[in-house]
């Protein structure tokens, strides 16, 4: 037994305290190690949230689409919603085409359904006119259709 005792390693005094204090200092250093990349990670995060929002709203929506949200439209997005001139929609206004509207400091709002009805009814007067040529009045058959 003698001799066992003679081949251990003699113990260190402060054997177990040190290796304490490291294994302390390691758990702290781990600890920042992960908050910085918890940190960077969530700013990443946000970093590449913001680019995808920002490259999707390059894509742009006519405002066309989005003028029968509002109630009433002044007159340049009037003449957006209807594809004619602001100075079309003023005399459209004036001349009484659109009977409906509202006379404001900055210029005259009129209703989407005033727009609507009014487009509605121009473009049945243009299909009117277009169908009125010679001969249109004829059944395509040839048959007459008076007795």
């Amino acid at each position: 037994m003698a001799n066992q005792s003679a081949q251990r390693p003699a113990k260190r005094s402060g054997g177990i305290n040190a290796t304490f204090i490291g294994l302390v200092f390691l758990g702290i250093c781990m600890l920042v190690a992960g908050f910085s990349i918890g940190g960077n990670i969530k700013k990443l995060g946000k970093t590449i949230e913001e680019k995808s929002f920002a490259a999707a709203s390059t894509f742009s929506v006519p405002d066309s689409m989005g003028m029968t949200q509002k109630k009433y439209l002044n007159e340049t997005e009037a003449s957006a919603y209807l594809n004619i001139s602001p100075e079309k929609v003023v005399s459209l206004i004036t001349s009484g085409d659109i009977k409906e509207y509202i006379k404001t400091d900055e210029g005259y709002s009129v209703s989407v359904d005033v727009l609507d009805e009014w487009f509605d009814n121009e473009s049945y007067q243009t299909k009117l006119k277009n169908n009125s040529v010679p001969g249109a009045d004829v059944p395509e058959d040839g048959e007459n259709t008076e007795e």
